[in-house]
């Protein structure tokens, strides 16, 4: 089984499938039948200094937020939820703040 560009909508389907399960577009026998692996470039614009400032900021703030939680929640307490909620805050923000520097500085090249 080989993975197939829709036509219509660009979803990723099955060779074998009849129809898009996306856009329910009908696929042709006559379809190509490989998978594109070029990278495209998105039709968004790139984000500007101001945007990857202001996420940078945020991912910042996400990850202080999570540190302040993770050194408040009793872990001795029978309910896990805080703990889990702290530490969710914590990987996420650890995760959006590296994202965040990456985009800056490859927009800086």
């Amino acid at each position: 089984m080989a993975m197939i560009r829709c036509s219509e909508c660009g979803r990723s389907i099955s060779d074998q499938a009849s129809a898009c399960v996306g856009c329910g577009a009908p696929i042709s026998p006559a379809a190509n039948r490989s998978f594109n692996l070029e990278p495209q470039r998105s039709p968004s614009p790139p984000l500007k200094r101001p945007q990857l400032r202001w996420r940078l900021g945020l991912a910042s703030l996400t990850f202080l937020a999570g540190i302040l939680a993770a050194t408040r929640v009793d872990y001795h307490d029978a309910n896990r939820t805080p703990a889990t909620l702290a530490a969710l805050l914590l990987i996420g923000g650890l995760c959006w703040l590296v994202v965040a520097v990456l985009q800056n500085v490859m927009a800086r090249k």
